[in-house]
């Protein structure tokens, strides 16, 4: 009798063991650059997405990273040396800018870009009072998850800026990185997934691997218990 009872007590203890597994996994869509900011050494951006969050890190599941809530609209950005979440959750800026640059996005010939996914590169510009700012090479209709993920980042990162840059004379401003960053930081996502972006100020990135889908540990997407949550200045 007691050996009968061990088969589904086994089978049991299996699927509760499945379950525990599949609780700590997610599924994912993976993105990395690798980033050249003016002057510096490049270095490797991974971004994980999913539907609700985005994780932004050097390739490290480990060291600091950037944790961006998409339902919360919250950004948090964690220093593993100092132990501190730093939480970025601007305020809207309710007063019109009443500065606002002239912004056009034109299309530009696309040469013999290759075939990535079947699909062919798109070229664009970024075009700000009248000087070029910004190019892209894109993929139309490609990884749409991750891109509305990151037009979601940065129009949040976005009105941080504003609020950063508003007590700085414009002389003081640069066009083009306040169209990149405060104005129209969508303008070319709204495109497709760059393979390649570049600005006259040589930053610049380039898509060097991604994954439709992709298996990573739930704690990827957790934030340090222990760490001092620090609100950033409004």
């Amino acid at each position: 009798m007691q050996k009968g009872m061990r088969i589904p007590l086994l089978i049991l203890v299996c699927l509760l063991q499945s379950g525990t597994l599949l609780a700590q996994t997610l599924q994912v869509q993976r993105l990395h650059y690798e980033v050249t900011e003016t002057g510096q050494t490049p270095y490797l951006s991974r971004m994980l997405v999913t539907e609700q969050m985005v994780r932004i890190d050097q390739g490290s599941d480990t060291a600091d990273f950037i944790l961006f809530d998409r339902a919360e609209q919250v950004i948090y950005s964690v220093d593993s040396e100092e132990r501190t979440v730093l939480v970025i959750k601007p305020k809207p800026v309710n007063q019109p800018d009443t500065r606002l640059p002239e912004i056009k996005v034109l299309a530009k010939d696309a040469g013999e870009a290759p075939l990535v996914a079947g699909r062919k590169a798109q070229h664009w510009a970024l075009q700000v009072n009248g000087q070029p700012c910004q190019e892209a090479m894109v993929l139309p209709e490609m990884m749409a998850m991750s891109v509305a993920a990151q037009v979601e980042y940065l129009g949040l990162l976005a009105e941080q800026h504003k609020i950063s840059l508003s007590g700085i004379p414009m002389a003081y401003r640069d066009e083009c990185a306040d169209a990149i960053q405060v104005y129209a930081p969508d303008a070319l996502l709204g495109k497709g997934l760059p393979l390649r972006l570049w600005d006259i100020n040589g930053n610049q990135q380039a898509l060097t691997d991604y994954r439709e889908s992709e298996t990573v540990d739930a704690d990827l997407f957790t934030l340090p218990e222990a760490y001092t949550r620090k609100p950033m200045p409004q």
